[in-house]
């Protein structure tokens, strides 16, 4: 193992299906009976994501059942300032790229400073006092443009949070589509998980277009530099 990772990705072996409140390692892969998970937890997000899930059991091990908690769950209100602003910008075609911090008060929507043109926004700043590190819920627009995980953004989106794209916000059916990222482990997962929004929201939810998936995007070599500024202010 990369001595930079050691003690910081926990290996596990499941004997029971009651897992602890709180994991001392920054990422923990749990061998269970149905498969491989990876678990992690940071204020307001605690995820169990499927991994690698066997087609045979695995004897003697209990079943895990994934998870993902949002806590609380995001208002609705902050899902639509998102939605105006990104259609503000796609008027001027620009994407836009937004910010949710988890802070003792609730959830706490910021617009970093950022470059913008009309087929990406990056933020300008990303040093760990950035609102760039300290993020747990990234979400950016793509103007007229479906909601979807581009090439670039499986490159960028290298850490542990919620990703989140606003598609088609200048039309009469705005899209939206989320996933958790965990260090470039993916799962798909429905708006409703996310923010508190009622089942008829306007917003057409397309995260499960193509039913429950979990994948990986371990492609290019993890972001090590981004991991390790999560895993000291978690630890701080």
């Amino acid at each position: 193992m990369n001595p930079l990772l050691e003690g910081i990705i926990g290996y596990k072996i499941v004997t029971t299906s009651s897992l602890p409140t709180h994991t001392s390692s920054g990422l923990e892969y749990l061998y269970a009976g149905n498969g491989i998970f990876a678990r992690a937890i940071r204020p307001g997000i605690e995820v169990l994501m499927p991994i690698c899930l066997c087609s045979q059991t695995i004897k003697g091990l209990p079943h895990l059942t994934p998870y993902l908690k949002v806590t609380p769950l995001i208002p609705k209100p902050l899902l639509l300032e998102m939605w105006r602003s990104s259609y503000q910008a796609g008027n001027q075609f620009h994407e836009i790229l937004f910010h949710l911090h988890n802070t003792d008060a609730g959830w706490d929507l910021q617009v970093p400073e950022q470059i913008q043109t009309p087929t990406s926004c990056q933020p300008t700043h990303s040093g760990s006092d950035s609102s760039h590190q300290k993020a747990a819920v990234d979400i950016h627009s793509h103007g007229s443009l479906p909601a979807f995980f581009s090439t670039t953004d499986n490159a960028d989106e290298s850490g542990f949070r919620i990703y989140g794209v606003l598609g088609r916000v200048n039309t009469l059916k705005p899209e939206i589509k989320l996933r958790v990222g965990l260090f470039r482990h993916c799962w798909d997962v429905p708006a409703r998980a996310v923010f508190d929004i009622d089942p008829d929201f306007f917003m057409l939810d397309v995260s499960l277009s193509y039913g429950c998936k979990f994948y990986s995007t371990d492609v290019p070599p993890v972001n090590l530099k981004e991991f390790l500024n999560f895993l000291i202010m978690r630890f701080l």
